[in-house]
This record gives structure tokens, C-alpha cells and sequence, in this order.
């Protein structure tokens, strides 16, 4: 890398920082946090619904968490629980068509509120950006070289 690495780090630090801002000055217009916000995510993008234990894997928190965030967006309207159909033991947390409308609502600002900082960037730009994020996340996840 031709930048020196205290260089690199402050440039990440700034971007992620404004990003951040963004983000977090958008979602609180709509009394969401980032891990709610992944959480309605996660449970939009699964179809036929998907288990609590499987959120919990993927936004990296304990169940109980889980629990507790499925009740509020449920009291909300935006989630329901829905029966497994292979296991008549276990629920599922499905979206329900409020939510579907909630969070293109909040799709939208978000999309607006960030534009800005994405002025002059193509969908290539951003499409590799996204590329090389994934693959830090994936190099620091195998296991490490000693």
C-alpha cells in the first residue's frame, strides 16, 4: 500500500464517522438504532420468516437480546410470529405488511441522507467498495496464519 498506515486509519476513521452520523441522525427520525434497523433487515430478506437464534448469529448478540427487540418491533406492528413449518416447535419472525411499508420509509431517508456523501460515485465505485469490505470481514473471520 502506498499510503502510510496512520494515514489509511485516519481516512477510514473520518469516513466511517460521517457515515456513521448519517445513519444514526436518520434512524433516530424513526426511534431505530442499527442493530433494529439490521434486525428488520434480516427478518425482511427471509421469505418464509427465520428463527430468533439465527438473528442472533448474525448481528453477533445473545438471544435474550433478540427477544426483547422481536417484542418492541412486534408491539410496533412491523414483525409477527408465524409458525415453523418443518418444526411445529419452533417460531418464526416474519414482517409483516406495515413493516414492509415502514422500512421503505426509512429505505428512502436513508438513501437521501447518504447521497451526499456517495455524490460522484458510480454503482462500480460502490459495488467494489462493498467487495473489498466483505472480504476484510471474510479474512478476519478465517482462521488466522501463524
Amino acid at each position: 500500500m502506498d499510503l502510510p498506515t496512520y494515514m489509511a486509519g485516519n481516512i477510514q476513521a473520518k469516513a466511517h464517522r460521517q457515515l456513521r452520523e448519517h445513519v444514526y441522525e436518520v434512524l433516530d427520525k424513526y426511534e431505530l438504532t442499527p442493530t433494529y434497523w439490521s434486525m428488520l433487515g434480516i427478518i425482511t430478506h427471509a421469505r418464509d420468516g427465520v428463527r430468533q437464534t439465527e438473528i442472533a448469529r448474525d448481528l453477533h448478540v445473545k438471544a435474550p437480546l433478540v427477544t426483547l427487540m422481536a417484542r418492541k418491533l412486534q408491539d410496533k406492528g412491523f414483525v409477527t410470529s408465524v409458525k415453523n413449518q418443518f418444526d411445529a416447535r419452533a417460531k418464526l419472525l416474519a414482517i409483516t405488511p406495515e413493516g414492509k411499508k415502514y422500512i421503505k420509509t426509512v429505505e428512502s431517508a436513508l438513501n437521501k441522507s447518504l447521497s451526499q456523501l456517495l455524490k460522484g460515485l458510480t454503482e462500480d465505485d460502490l459495488a467494489t467498495y462493498h467487495k473489498v469490505l466483505v472480504t476484510i470481514i471474510n479474512n478476519s473471520e478465517s482462521p488466522r496464519r501463524r
